[in-house]
């Protein structure tokens, strides 16, 4: 057996060992997923994910199926386990690894090792999530939110575009803007403003408003396009 095939198997005992360690000591409720690995409801469960503990700093976790047969292990970066992060290892139903590779808080990142059912090497894959970071939402699981609602937003306008109470019918602007991961805005653009002042005045006090709560899509902040009418 060579040595890069025998550290392999020790880094798994290992990290196996760890996690039954921490399940002696916390315990934990299980929680049932589809066969795509997400939550379900328990009759229709394929798989049940059990909370392992804290294991450096990380929300560590088993996923088994339902005769107990090892499918998955890793960490999350949330004790809701909604970001994968960290080192992730699936099993074959035989127990013999599938493959391995890092997350990093929520993506794939970097080379993964894969195998088949019977322990032979296949060829690795490489993930690059850099180009997904750029992806621009229209619709996210959920959408950025101002500090305190439409209400709110709509009150800051008024009081930083200085804008009067319309009388005509229908909005008075259209905003359209991109409300980044750390909930700053970009790409601000007014469309359907009534004149020039109302289209500078709304456009800086976008610029300059508080930052927002960002979109959130599979346990993710990303960046969301918003489409806002202007009352």
């Amino acid at each position: 057996m060579s040595i890069v095939r025998l550290t392999r198997i020790i880094a798994v005992a290992s990290f196996g060992y760890a996690l039954a360690g921490a399940v002696s000591a916390q315990g934990g409720k299980s929680e049932p997923l589809n066969g795509n690995l997400e939550p379900c409801s328990r009759k229709q469960a394929v798989y049940f994910r059990t909370y392992v503990g804290l294991v450096n700093g990380l929300h560590a976790v088993r996923i088994e199926d339902r005769n107990g047969s090892l499918k998955a292990e890793g960490t999350y970066t949330d004790a809701q386990l909604r970001v994968p992060h960290g080192t992730f290892r699936f099993y074959h139903p035989n127990g013999k690894l599938e493959s391995q590779g890092v997350y990093t808080l929520g993506l794939k990142q970097g080379v993964w090792q894969r195998f088949d059912h019977w322990g032979r090497e296949l060829a690795e894959k490489v993930y690059n999530p850099e180009p997904l970071k750029e992806i621009i939402y229209t619709q996210a699981r959920t959408m950025p939110r101002f500090p305190g609602g439409e209400k709110e937003l709509v009150r800051y306008l008024r009081q930083h575009a200085a804008l009067q109470q319309q009388t005509r019918n229908g909005p008075m602007a259209e905003a359209t803007f991109i409300v980044e991961p750390d909930g700053r805005l970009s790409d601000v653009r007014i469309t359907r403003a009534a004149n020039a002042q109302i289209e500078t005045g709304l456009a800086e006090a976008l610029m300059s408003s508080p930052r927002w709560e960002p979109g959130e899509d599979n346990g993710r902040q990303v960046r969301v396009r918003m489409r806002v009418p202007i009352p």
